[in-house]
């Protein structure tokens, strides 16, 4: 297969998200639909990741995983809410939509994750780096 540079614009990947119930963690999967970034991008990304020193030699973050969503999340599938009648329905995407997935807690750290996996075809072992 031959590459075309414009062709691609956007990939869709798999997010696996953990989140606390009643002393044991509930495990959903859902696709993202994500924006092709240039690698310039990517640099000032990975830059941005990088701990920084402050005053005191403490370590600073200048990186705020929701602003990346915000740039590189396009789209969704099999995100649901329950409705009033108690059914799952489909949430679709949207400004205000993806505001609203963000404030869940850490969410944006694994669709994070999940960019940087489909970028780079690499595999992160956990969200702590180890």
């Amino acid at each position: 297969m031959a590459l075309i540079i414009n062709k691609v614009k956007s990939f869709k990947w798999t997010v696996d998200y953990e989140y606390p119930n009643d002393d044991d963690f509930v495990e959903v999967k859902f696709k993202a639909i994500f924006k092709r970034m240039p690698q310039k991008f990517l640099n000032e990304m990975a830059k941005k990741a990088q701990p920084k020193k402050d005053k005191l030699g403490n370590d600073v973050l200048d990186f705020d995983p929701a602003d990346l969503c915000r740039k590189v999340v396009m789209g969704w599938e099999e995100v649901f809410i329950n409705n009033d009648a108690g059914e799952e329905e489909e949430v679709p995407f949207s400004k205000e939509n993806l505001e609203n997935l963000l404030e869940i807690p850490f969410l944006s750290t694994y669709l994070v994750k999940s960019f940087y996996e489909g970028q780079t075809g690499k595999k992160l072992k956990n969200l702590e780096g180890q």
